[in-house]
């Protein structure tokens, strides 16, 4: 009998989403979990699994479609259930594909047509590692696993797209023998010479000339109508500072027992320590502000977002309870979360909750001081710049040091500047003597 399978709820207050892809298509035999479609909502995509096994008999909903919680996504036709009929259309397809080749070409046809029939032949992997070899356009089934059963693991896929080692230039040698690069020939091309990259959307043109419209992705419109909203309702102030990191970065490099299993220490597990500790000592920048009630809510709770930029736009996914943690499980944390956000294989849940953001804006490039943007209800936000080497003036002399640039806006209604001066001056403090976030 055929099954209606509807859109989910998936989080709080999510009402619709977008359907950013259709991962199967009618008349294509499917297994239980299988992923069916990728549904962006919110700033979280997620992938959308089958709960019954069987035949896709109709897909209601095409690419790039709003489609509302409880709506109908896809009928699915439970394998138990088949009706022989489709059995027989599926078995006469195959034999025409086997019959129409010749001797050598039949074997391979009967393998392909034998694989699409038994759906439990794709190889054991994660979501996200499946949704990260798809964008990669890498085939999983042509990864060897090396996980349990031979499950494909982020490794796997990591090594098998691996970039080749570059090929040694071609060299000439002087009279003295010294190596030289042979120079090219050929004359690097001009501006009007190098193609323009295509932008995606559809082609059209204006007064002036061609054109390429493209529609707002849901998180897009999402983050627009967030910011536009942010911007209108508070008044922001942005204070910067700058802080020694110097001894902090001796500190990562030469303590072998604060490294996570999971990767590198950086500069930014240290980061979330120092500014859970002074969120506890400021409690009003771990608050919200509720202007309709007259109220301040003071959360008992430190949730620290982390600003990740991806592909779809900048998204914060949040570690919970940052003040319990050690470096140690900070650094893990943000591991987990920084590969989620990238490969978007989070819950909507993973962006909600947070008290304070933080955004390592200097991570991306040249960027010093900049003016985040409140994340409602939040009441600040942090963003770091570039940290660099820089001459600084250590009592009396100047010497070489690293230093991390820091902005943090606050909402001004309720929060002052002495109060915001203060605050930033804790993290510094903590930032400038880390024995302190090793207690």
């Amino acid at each position: 009998m055929p099954k209606d399978f509807k859109l989910p709820d998936l989080g709080e207050g999510v009402k619709e989403g977008q359907i950013v892809r259709l991962l199967v298509a009618e008349g294509d035999l499917i297994v239980e979990d299988q992923p069916l479609m990728e549904v962006e909502t919110d700033k979280a995509s997620v992938e959308i699994p089958s709960p019954y096994a069987g035949i896709v008999q109709k897909l209601h909903v095409a690419e790039q479609q709003i489609v509302n919680v409880g709506e109908v996504l896809v009928t699915i036709e439970e394998s138990g259930s088949m009706p022989t009929s489709a059995a027989k259309t599926s078995q006469a397809s195959k034999q025409q594909a086997i019959s129409s080749t010749s001797s050598a070409q039949k074997a391979g046809a009967l393998i392909a047509a034998t694989a699409i029939s038994k759906p439990g032949r794709t190889k054991p992997a994660s979501p996200a590692v499946r949704k990260l070899a798809r964008t990669l356009g890498v085939d999983i089934n042509t990864i060897e696993g090396s996980g349990p059963g031979g499950r494909v693991l982020r490794s796997d896929l990591d090594k098998a797209t691996a970039s080749p080692s570059l090929p040694t230039p071609t060299v000439s040698v002087t009279s003295v023998g010294v190596p030289v690069a042979k120079p090219s020939r050929s004359k690097l091309p001009t501006m009007a010479m190098q193609p323009m990259p295509e932008p995606p959307g559809t082609s059209d043109k204006d007064q002036y000339g061609p054109i390429t419209r493209q529609p707002l992705s849901q998180a897009r419109k999402t983050i627009a109508a967030n910011m536009t909203k942010s911007c209108q309702t508070i008044p922001h102030v942005t204070d910067t500072d700058e802080a020694d990191v110097t001894l902090l970065d001796e500190l990562r490099r030469t303590h072998d027992s604060l490294e996570s299993s999971v990767g590198k220490l950086t500069l930014l597990p240290f980061v979330l320590c120092a500014a859970a500790m002074a969120l506890r000592r400021h409690p009003i920048f771990n608050a919200s502000f509720d202007d309709q009630a007259g109220e301040i809510i003071y959360k008992r709770y430190i949730n620290i977002a982390v600003g990740v930029h991806t592909k779809r736009g900048l998204v914060a996914p949040v570690i919970r309870d940052t003040d319990q943690m050690g470096i140690a499980q900070i650094n893990a944390a943000l591991h987990e979360i920084t590969e989620k956000a990238r490969a978007a294989s989070f819950a909507v849940n993973d962006l909600r909750g947070g008290t304070f953001t933080i955004s390592n804006a200097g991570a991306m490039g040249g960027s010093r001081f900049s003016t985040p943007i409140i994340t409602q209800p939040q009441v600040a936000v942090m963003a770091l710049g570039r940290t660099k080497w820089r001459a600084w003036v250590v009592d009396g002399k100047v010497l070489p040091r690293l230093i991390m640039p820091i902005s943090i806006s606050f909402d001004h209604r309720i929060i002052d500047g002495g109060s915001e001066v203060a605050f930033q001056q804790d993290i510094i403090s903590a930032l400038e003597n880390p024995a302190q976030l090793l207690l």
